[in-house]
């Protein structure tokens, strides 16, 4: 029988960054279990934005330690190839008054947690982005520090190898449940390999989330939304560096390090199924408004991915109060990687019983029952 100090039920990035953060703290008898292996399903195409401007202070602060550890994850994680994190910012239209002073909010508080979000005018918006259409809108936020891995796929696998560099087990295979027994959680049972012993078992499964905690007993408020990224071809002149977004106008764009963009149109008007003509016009519409260097761009393919969003478009982190052994990570409502070191570390101090860097108490499963929900209004 397999026997294992820990149980990671997931290799996206949520569960390859716990498993690292587990070794941090000394722990090396670790198995991650995933049925189609690491980074197989969203978090494979992630796009990699990693941002700090936030509405809540925990999502500040998480997103934040992340964004420090993104800027020396080289140091830390010693990859096969150079993972290429760049602090190109994030850059918000405001189209009325309303939506700038509602935001005023945000950014006071980004600012009093040492993030360097400004408001800029229309002109100096152009100064970072040309292209932009500065009749559009009537002011913009950036944070400089803000930024963008491309690659979260080798993100993933370079946590994976970090982590099985001291010891760390991963193999495929199908989680069929979590063995409770008295209460007690005592491993998992697999497709494959049959039962694993455990007391610690961390569901980090993303989008299977939610069925695998039921097998535990416990009912995860999440849903899952769709969501669809268009690729144009590519360009090799550099003319969106920043990520481009409006939230009143639905509408996010960037360019990738290799000249593709990829947008999405966020609108409330259109929903999945998309019929891809509707979208493409949509998007196209949205788009060149406010960017009208678009117009000269061809949709070459798209990609739907799925959000597993709670309630309040907030993780769930921690254990479950009368479950001893079963932590989850989950509904990560379409920020995973972005927080993912700081969710990591967070979650692999709870499991070992060591001090958190991060209180993340608010993001524990039993605010849905005391009715204590933290809405995230920043959610693309």
């Amino acid at each position: 029988m397999e026997q294992y100090d820990v149980v990671i039920v997931g290799a996206g990035i949520i569960g390859c960054s716990i498993a690292y953060f587990l070794t941090e703290a000394g722990y090396s008898n670790v198995l991650v279990i995933d049925k189609t292996g690491i980074a197989s399903d969203i978090t494979g195409i992630c796009p990699g934005g990693v941002r700090q401007q936030w509405g809540t202070e925990i999502n500040c602060i998480m997103s934040k330690r992340s964004t420090e550890f993104f800027q020396s994850i080289n140091n830390r994680l010693d990859p096969e190839y150079e993972i290429k994190f760049r602090n190109v910012g994030y850059l918000y239209t405001f189209h009325s008054e309303d939506a700038k002073n509602k935001y005023a909010k945000s950014v006071t508080l980004q600012n009093s947690l040492g993030i360097p979000t400004k408001f800029i005018t229309p002109s100096e918006a152009k100064e970072i982005v040309p292209g932009i259409n500065e009749s559009s809108f009537i002011s913009a936020s950036f944070c400089e520090t803000d930024g963008f891995a491309d690659d979260a796929y080798h993100v993933t696998n370079s946590f994976a190898a970090a982590a099985k560099r001291k010891g760390v087990k991963f193999v495929s295979d199908t989680v069929e449940n979590i063995v409770v027994e008295n209460g007690i959680v005592k491993g998992v049972n697999c497709s494959n390999r049959g039962y694993i012993s455990s007391e610690k078992v961390v569901n980090a499964a993303g989008l299977g989330s939610k069925k695998l905690a039921e097998t535990a007993g416990v009912d995860l408020p999440i849903n899952f939304e769709v969501r669809r990224i268009l690729y144009t071809n590519r360009v090799t002149e550099r003319i969106l560096e920043p990520l481009l977004i409006s939230f009143e106008k639905g509408f996010a764009a960037k360019q990738l390090t290799d000249g593709t963009i990829y947008l999405s149109y966020l609108g409330k008007d259109l929903q999945p199924p998309y019929n891809m003509f509707d979208f493409q016009l949509r998007a196209a519409e949205v788009g060149t408004e406010i960017f009208p260097q678009l117009e000269e761009l061809v949709f070459h393919s798209h990609v739907d991915g799925t959000y597993d969003s709670t309630p309040d478009h907030q993780a769930i982190l921690g254990d479950v109060d009368g479950l001893p052994g079963y932590y989850q990570a989950a509904g990560m409502s379409g920020h995973g990687f972005m927080m993912s070191p700081a969710i990591g570390e967070a979650v692999a101090s709870i499991v070992t019983g060591k001090t958190l860097k991060i209180d993340v108490s608010s993001l524990h499963y039993r605010r849905f029952a005391n009715q204590k929900l933290i809405f995230e209004p920043s959610v693309v």
